[in-house]
């Protein structure tokens, strides 16, 4: 049964392999120029593996900026993993916290869209989601490991290769519209998120718009029940 979830996880994943190398092959394009060896960019992959962080990291270090704030950064960024496990774990009721704790460990803003997107695949299928989880990050180590390879060979601007990430969050994002509600929470966050960006300095943005987008959810769902 468990083997059989497992497979049922990878194949589920194939949208997110298939989304995940031309943005892995970007980041090592990315990475090389910034100076990082592919070794470097193969364990950056595999130990912090959060594709958003390690655009902003690679940034970060070609500028010549030292450990510590980019370490910051990367904590502050990353907090919004904060919501989605949380949001996860109330589908595994039956599960050990051990394994809920593995599972958060691997969560991604892809893997996390694809898992929500039919939570009746995952109810307390923690094999299911494991099996979605790993074959997406091989994907992801081994296209980044490609691309820092042979980034020299490739031109960064030329290709667009700086826009890989935001355009995969953006398909990802289309395909949970599936309601005109889902439609306004998506222009609605992104005001907030402009918003928030002008007022406020740092990677806050992220998470304070994650907040009162489910705040908002909350409420309108509170709103649709009573009537």
């Amino acid at each position: 049964m468990k083997h059989r979830q497992f497979r049922e996880g990878m194949k589920a994943a194939t949208p997110i392999v298939l989304g995940y190398l031309p943005v892995a092959l970007a980041f090592g394009v990315l990475a090389r120029g910034a100076g990082v060896s592919p070794l470097e960019v193969g364990l950056m992959s595999l130990l912090v593996y959060a594709g958003a962080s390690q655009f902003v990291a690679v940034e970060m270090i070609s500028k010549g900026m030292v450990w510590f704030p980019i370490v910051l950064t990367t904590f502050f960024l990353n907090l919004r993993h904060l919501l989605m496990s949380s949001t996860l774990s109330l589908h595994f009721s039956k599960v050990s916290l051990r394994v809920v704790a593995l599972l958060s460990a691997q969560l991604t803003d892809e893997s996390f869209a694809m898992a929500m997107a039919d939570p009746s695949k995952i109810a307390n299928r923690p094999s299911y989601v494991l099996g979605l989880q790993m074959i997406s990050q091989c994907a992801w180590v081994v296209g980044t490991v490609i691309g820092a390879s042979f980034g020299g060979l490739i031109n960064q601007e030329g290709y667009g290769i700086p826009f890989a990430l935001p355009s995969l969050l953006i398909c990802l994002l289309v395909l949970q519209i599936k309601s005109s509600i889902h439609l306004g929470m998506m222009i609605l966050s992104g005001i907030l998120s402009l918003l928030f960006r002008w007022a406020l300095p740092g990677n806050w943005t992220i998470v304070l718009t994650a907040v009162a987008i489910i705040c908002a959810g909350a409420v309108i769902e509170m709103l649709r029940r009573r009537a």
